[in-house]
């Protein structure tokens, strides 16, 4: 009977190991099926409006910067290949700031202000960058908030007014992509 013991309790861990495996590995499937039942923004559609604060505390309304200009909204987890986008996103806001374009980016970090702080600063980033701590804003856009993953649209371009004329995902999208969709929008306005 004590030969069987370590038998029986190798069998259970194994497939105590194999249990977790595979809810690991389902979890992500059923998410994503879930999401795709979950109706989403997409181009023509009016941009869901919302309140958040930006990490120096002071509230944004996407409605109201609408009434005056264009948004380039940016959902971001900051991760390696986000990080790289600043840099480019900075280029693009001193290009445009003038032709009444806005890029805003939203912290898709849940609770981490830290990170997300340390990288404004690392970075000197000048475009407003809001803080959505249980992800309700996030949701609006993706259809899902799972704290630190990137949705497969995470960059929209909303025309004055509201309008969402361009949504895709970066890193992906290129700043020559960004900028002939930024073109596109300044002339229609005329600007």
């Amino acid at each position: 009977m004590r030969k069987e013991q370590p038998k029986m309790l190798g069998a259970s861990l194994v497939a105590a190991c194999l249990f977790m495996f595979g809810a690991l590995c389902a979890g992500p499937m059923v998410n994503a099926r879930a999401n795709e039942k979950i109706a989403v923004p997409k181009m023509g559609d009016r941009a869901p409006d919302f309140t958040l604060q930006d990490f120096n505390g002071e509230s944004f309304t996407l409605s109201e910067l609408m009434k005056t200009k264009s948004v380039l909204l940016w959902f971001t987890n900051l991760c390696g290949g986000c990080q790289p986008e600043i840099p480019k996103l900075l280029r693009l806001r001193s290009q445009y700031e003038t032709k009444d374009i806005e890029i805003v980016a939203v912290s898709l970090l849940g609770e981490n202000r830290e990170t997300v702080e340390a990288v404004i600063r690392k970075n000197k980033v000048t475009f407003p960058f809001l803080y959505d701590p249980k992800g309700a804003v996030t949701e609006l856009y993706s259809g899902k908030y799972v704290p630190a993953t990137c949705p497969l649209k995470n960059i929209y371009l909303v025309r004055k007014g509201g309008k969402i004329v361009w949504a895709s995902h970066l890193p992906g999208a290129d700043e020559k992509e960004l900028s002939s969709q930024l073109d596109k929008l300044t002339k229609e306005a005329g600007k």
